[in-house]
C-alpha cells in the first residue's frame, strides 16, 4: 500500500486564489494561462477553434485544465517510493485519484510570473524539501529544485520551454514534459514516430515492450482505442488531426523528450499526447539497472553541462547547480 500524504501537504488542494487568467493574443492565436493554478494553460484557440481541450469555467483542480507541466517526473512511482543514489523514501501520493505518485510537483503548486508582454510569458516555481514530520513519512520530492516555464505565441505557433535546475548539493534524478489534452472527435487521428510500446500491469506500470509495427506511424483511431501507455523511440515529431473539423495540430518535440505518453480514456471527449523525458517508473528502473550492474555499463547522453540521460529509461541526472531543458512547439493548421 503505497504511503499516503501527511496533512501537512495535501493532494489536490482546491486552489481559490489563482487570480485572473493571463491572455496572450496575436493574429488568429488566444492562449490563456492561470500560473497560480499549477502554471496550466485554460486555453489554446485558433481562428476560434480550440486546439487543446478548452477548460470549463474557472477550475480549482489543474487536471482539469488544457495542458499542465510535468516536473520533476512525468507518470507514476511504483509502490509509492523512490529508489536512487543507493537512498530510498516514501513519496507521497499526488491526485486523490491515482493511488500512486504521478506527474511530479509542479502542476500542484503555484507558479510566479517574472516576465510578460503581448505574446510572451515567463514563470518560475521553487521547492525546497520539507522536514519528514516524522521517520519514514512520505514528503513530495527528496531533492530541492527551480523549475521555469516560458510560453511564446504566434500567429501559428505556440513554443513552450521547460526548465529545471538542481540547487541541492547532491546529484538529483529529474524527468521534464508536458500533459496536453486535445479534443476528440469521432474521426481523430493521432501519428507519432515511436518505435516501441509498454504494455501496463493493473497498476498502469510498463510490464512489457512490444514493437508498435508502425501502427502510430500511420494514424491512430483514437476513437477505437483505450490507452493508457508509453511509448519510447520517440522521434520527436507527432500530430492529432481532426478531418471534421478541417483542422490539424503539428508537435515538435525536443531532446532530452525521448518519449510519449498517449491516453485515450473510455468515453470521454478528449485524449492526451504528452511528450516526455522519462518512460513510467524511470527513476526506480534505473536504480535497479544500477545497482545491477557498473554504471559505466549503462549508456548515457550528455545533454548540457552536469546533465545526462539514460537512454533506457530517459532518467535525467542532474549534478548540484545543472539545469535540464525541454522545448514543445505546437503548430496547427488547415487540413487540405
Amino acid at each position: 500500500m503505497p504511503p499516503r500524504l501527511p496533512r501537512a501537504y495535501p493532494y489536490n488542494p482546491a486552489m481559490t486564489d489563482t487570480a485572473a487568467p493571463l491572455r496572450l493574443t496575436t493574429g488568429p492565436a488566444m492562449l490563456e494561462l492561470l500560473p497560480a493554478l499549477g502554471g496550466t494553460i485554460l486555453r489554446y484557440d485558433w481562428h476560434g477553434v480550440p486546439v487543446l481541450r478548452p477548460t470549463e469555467g474557472m477550475p480549482t483542480a489543474a487536471r482539469v485544465t488544457a495542458c499542465y507541466p510535468l516536473v520533476p517526473y512525468s507518470n507514476r512511482i511504483a509502490d509509492g517510493r523512490l529508489a536512487f543514489g543507493g537512498k530510498s523514501w516514501p513519496i507521497a501520493r499526488t491526485a486523490d485519484n491515482h493511488p500512486l505518485p504521478i506527474h511530479g510537483l509542479a502542476w500542484q503548486r503555484p507558479w510566479t510570473v517574472t516576465r510578460q508582454d503581448a505574446t510572451h510569458v515567463l514563470m518560475e516555481q521553487r521547492y525546497e524539501v520539507p522536514e519528514a514530520l516524522a521517520p519514514e513519512a512520505a514528503v513530495p520530492w527528496p531533492f530541492p529544485f527551480h523549475a521555469t516555464q516560458s510560453f511564446e505565441l504566434g500567429e501559428d505557433v505556440l513554443r513552450m520551454t521547460l526548465t529545471l535546475r538542481n540547487t541541492g548539493t547532491t546529484e538529483q534524478p529529474a524527468g521534464l514534459g508536458w500533459h496536453p489534452y486535445f479534443p476528440r472527435t469521432p474521426q481523430t487521428r493521432v501519428r507519432a514516430q515511436v518505435s516501441h510500446m509498454w504494455i501496463n500491469d493493473d497498476q498502469s506500470l510498463p510490464r512489457e515492450r512490444i514493437d508498435t509495427g508502425g501502427a502510430v506511424d500511420d494514424g491512430l483511431p483514437v476513437a477505437q482505442v483505450d490507452l493508457d501507455n508509453v511509448f519510447d523511440g520517440f522521434a520527436g515529431t507527432a500530430s492529432v488531426a481532426w478531418p471534421e473539423r478541417g483542422m490539424a495540430v503539428d508537435m515538435e518535440a525536443h531532446a532530452p523528450l525521448g518519449h510519449l505518453v498517449i491516453f485515450t480514456p473510455p468515453g470521454k471527449p478528449h485524449l492526451a499526447v504528452e511528450p516526455v523525458s522519462n518512460m513510467t517508473d524511470a527513476f526506480n528502473r534505473y536504480a535497479l539497472a544500477t545497482a545491477a550492474a557498473h554504471e559505466q555499463a549503462h549508456e548515457l547522453a550528455d545533454l548540457a553541462p552536469g546533465v545526462r540521460q539514460d537512454r533506457a529509461t530517459g532518467t535525467l541526472l542532474l549534478a548540484p547547480g545543472a539545469q535540464a531543458a525541454a522545448t514543445l512547439t505546437l503548430r496547427p493548421r488547415r487540413l487540405r
